[in-house]
C-alpha cells in the first residue's frame, strides 16, 4: 500500500549564497562552507547522499556525496555504535567536524545546475507568470519551481534565485515568505501549492530541516552580508585554457627574439619562460585548472599543430623532453604575433597596460662605447653641428649629449669624404688625405711632440679602412650604462665604465687562508650592506662592511668596501654577473644582480 508509506526525502545540506557561486560551477563543497549538517541516521538512511541548497532558497542546486572520511566519523562511532534515530552520534558531534575554520572537503558534489545532467530531456519553455498561475502545462521532462521562476532552458534552470548562472541567491526570508510576491507567485493559490508541498511527506523533513544544527558564526555571517553587493561583481572564474595559450605564444615569441638556442628541455621552459610570460596584472596560470592538466599534453597538441617540435630524450623513454624547434612561420604564430603588436600599440606602446601577454624576462647591464668628437677637429673639419652634437640620436638620453655610438661617429668621416671628394681615382679603397685630415689625425701636436723627434712625412693616400680606424683612434673616449631588454640608458659618462673592484688576498700571518674585498658596486645600484648580508647567507661565510678601510686607497662619501672570509672571486664575479655557470657553487644560482662582465676587475695578490 504505497499511500500509507512514509514519503522519503534526501537530507539537506544548507549553505550560504557565496559559497553556491563555486558549486554551481561544479567545486566540491569544502567543510568550512556549511551551514548545516544533518542528523548522522538521516545520513546513514541515504548512504552520504544529500543535495545541497541554499540559506532562503529551499530548492536544491546541486547533490553530492559526503566525504567518506566524514561520513565515517560522523555517522559511526569508534567503538562500532551507531547514533540513534534521534539524530545523536555517539561519536562526535558535527560542530567538531564542519563548520567555520575547518579544513578538507565536505561534501563531493556529483550533480550541479547547468552540467551534462541537466542538459538531458528537457524540451519546453513555460513562462513563469503562467508557471503561478498554474495555467501553464509542463511538457514530459521540464522541471518547475513550486516558489515561481519557470523551468529549466529559461536560463534560471526552474529556481527564480539562480541569477546570469553564476550564483543561487535567497528568495524566501526567514519566516519562510517569498520576498518579491509578484516573482514568487505568492498568491492564493501559490501558497497553497507551497502548504501542499511541505504537508503529507515533507513536512517532517521540512521539520528536520528547521530542527539542523546551524554552523554559521553570526559576526562571519554579517560580515559576509556586507559584502554581498560587492562580491556579486567580481569577475568569473578565468579561462586558464586562454591564459595558458596566450602565455605559450609569448614565450616562443621571446625565444625568437632573445636568440635562444634549443633544444631546451621542456621543464626548463615551463618553469623560465611559458610561466615568466604569463601576464603580472592578471590572475595567474594554473595548470591543474586547465584541461590539458599538465604541460606534456599541450606541447604534444601545439607539436601536432606545427607550432614547435620536440625530441626525445637520450634514453628514448620519453619522445617530448625537449623543445627542440620554433616554426617561425606557422600562421597561428605569426596571427598572435600581429594581433599582440596591435593590442600593444593600441595601449599606448605599453605591454602591462594592453591585456595581453607580456614576457617578463630578466633584466640586465651592459656597457656600449661611445664616442666624443675633440672640439679641435670638429673645427677644422668644419663637422655638421647637429650631428655632432648627436641631435638626431635614437634615444632620448642622447640627444644634443655629443656621445655617438661607432656608426654615427663613422658617418661623420664617410660624410666628409663624400662632401670633398677625397676618393682617390687611381686607387681602389683608397682616400685623400687633405690638409684637414692631416692635421686632424696624422700630424703630432706640439705639447705631444718629442724634443728628439725628426720631422714627419705625411701621407696624401691611405686605405680607407686605415683612416677609419684611425678616425676612431683620435676620438675622445665615453660610455653609456645600458639595461637590457629595452636598450634603457641610466647613465652616460666619459672615459671607461668605473669599475668593480674584487681582491683576493692572504690573511695577515696565515699564508693558508684568504680575504676577499669587494668595492665599487654602489655604481651599479647596488646596496653595500643588502649585499653583504646576501653573500653571507648564499655562501656561508662571515662578511663586514668597511667604510674607512686602514691601509687602502680612499673610498668616496656613501661607498663601503666588503670583506669576506675565503678566496670569493669566482663565486662574487658570477653573482653579481648572473652567470651562475661560471661557477660550481650553488649559491650563486638565482642571482638578482646583472652586472656587466666587463666591469668585474679580478685581482689576486701575494
Amino acid at each position: 500500500n504505497t499511500e500509507n508509506k512514509r514519503k522519503y526525502r534526501i537530507p539537506n545540506i544548507v549553505i550560504h549564497a557565496e559559497v553556491s557561486k563555486y558549486t554551481c560551477r561544479g567545486a566540491d563543497l569544502m567543510k568550512s562552507g556549511i551551514r548545516s549538517f544533518p542528523s548522522p541516521w538521516t545520513l546513514r538512511h541515504s548512504k552520504g547522499f544529500v543535495t545541497v541548497s541554499v540559506i532562503g532558497n529551499p530548492q536544491p542546486c546541486a547533490i553530492g556525496m559526503v566525504e567518506q572520511g566524514l561520513f565515517r566519523e560522523y555517522c559511526y562511532s569508534k567503538n562500532g555504535n551507531r547514533g540513534g534515530s534521534s539524530g545523536n552520534s555517539s561519536s562526535r558531534n558535527a560542530v567538531d567536524l564542519v563548520g567555520p575554520g575547518k579544513k578538507g572537503v565536505g561534501v563531493t558534489i556529483v550533480n550541479c545546475y547547468g552540467d551534462d545532467l541537466w542538459k538531458c530531456g528537457i524540451s519546453s519553455k513555460v513562462t513563469a507568470a503562467s508557471f503561478g498561475n498554474g495555467s501553464a502545462v509542463l511538457e514530459k521532462g521540464a522541471v518547475g519551481n513550486p516558489l515561481g521562476g519557470g523551468v529549466y532552458d529559461d536560463g534560471n534552470f526552474g529556481n527564480v534565485g539562480f541569477v546570469d548562472g553564476a550564483r543561487v541567491h535567497p528568495i524566501l526570508n526567514f519566516n519562510g515568505e517569498s520576498e518579491d510576491e509578484d516573482e514568487s507567485g505568492s498568491d492564493e493559490d501559490g501558497e497553497d501549492i507551497d502548504k501542499n508541498d511541505v504537508g503529507e511527506g515533507n513536512e517532517e523533513a521540512t521539520a528536520d530541516n528547521m530542527a539542523q544544527l546551524n554552523l554559521s558564526d553570526p559576526n562571519r555571517e554579517a560580515q559576509s552580508d556586507q559584502n554581498d553587493v560587492a562580491k556579486e561583481d567580481e569577475d568569473s572564474e578565468p579561462d586558464h585554457d586562454d591564459i595558458l595559450t596566450n602565455a605559450f605564444y609569448a614565450s616562443l615569441l621571446y625565444l625568437l627574439s632573445s636568440k635562444t638556442s634549443l633544444p631546451m628541455p621542456v621543464s626548463t621552459y615551463y618553469a623560465k619562460h611559458l610561466l615568466a610570460a604569463v601576464p603580472t596584472t592578471g590572475p595567474r596560470l594554473d595548470m591543474k585548472q586547465t584541461s590539458y592538466k599538465k604541460i606534456g599534453p599541450f606541447l604534444k597538441e601545439m607539436q601536432s599543430d606545427g607550432v614547435i617540435k620536440l625530441g626525445a630524450s637520450k634514453d628514448g623513454k620519453d619522445r617530448f623532453a625537449f623543445l627542440v624547434e620554433i616554426v617561425k612561420n606557422n600562421p597561428d604564430l605569426i596571427r598572435f604575433k600581429r594581433e599582440w603588436k596591435k593590442e600593444i600599440a593600441a595601449s599606448g606602446g605599453d605591454a602591462s597596460t594592453a591585456g595581453v601577454a607580456t614576457v617578463t624576462q630578466k633584466t640586465k647591464l651592459a656597457v656600449v662605447d661611445l664616442f666624443i668628437v675633440p672640439r679641435h677637429i670638429s673645427d677644422g673639419l668644419e663637422l655638421d653641428r647637429d650631428a655632432v652634437m648627436a641631435a638626431n640620436a635614437k634615444t632620448d638620453e642622447r640627444k644634443g649629449t655629443g656621445f655617438l655610438t661607432k656608426t654615427e661617429c663613422r658617418a661623420l668621416i664617410e660624410t666628409y669624404i663624400e662632401k670633398e671628394n677625397l676618393v682617390d681615382p687611381k686607387g681602389k679603397g683608397r682616400v685623400l688625405v687633405n690638409g684637414p685630415i692631416c692635421d686632424a689625425l696624422y700630424r703630432v701636436s706640439k705639447k705631444n711632440k718629442q724634443p728628439d723627434q725628426k720631422t714627419a712625412e705625411y701621407p696624401t693616400s691611405v686605405k680607407r679602412k686605415e683612416l677609419i680606424e684611425k678616425w676612431i683612434g683620435r676620438m675622445d673616449k665615453g660610455h653609456a650604462l645600458v639595461q637590457m631588454p629595452g636598450s634603457k640608458i641610466l647613465n652616460l659618462g666619459r672615459g671607461g665604465p668605473k669599475p668593480v673592484d674584487i681582491e683576493v688576498e692572504f690573511r695577515q700571518g696565515n699564508r693558508r687562508k684568504f680575504l676577499t674585498r669587494l668595492r665599487g658596486m654602489e655604481e651599479y645600484g647596488v646596496e653595500g650592506e643588502a649585499l653583504c648580508r646576501d653573500v653571507a647567507h648564499r655562501f656561508a661565510c662571515s662578511g663586514s662592511v668597511e667604510t674607512d678601510p686602514v691601509g687602502r686607497p680612499a673610498l668616496r662619501k656613501g661607498r663601503v668596501e666588503l670583506v669576506f672570509q675565503g678566496h670569493l672571486s669566482e663565486e662574487l664575479a658570477a653573482l653579481l654577473t648572473g652567470d651562475e655557470a661560471s661557477t660550481g657553487h650553488g649559491g650563486a644560482k638565482g642571482s638578482g644582480y646583472s652586472l656587466p662582465k666587463s666591469v668585474i676587475n679580478v685581482v689576486l695578490r701575494k
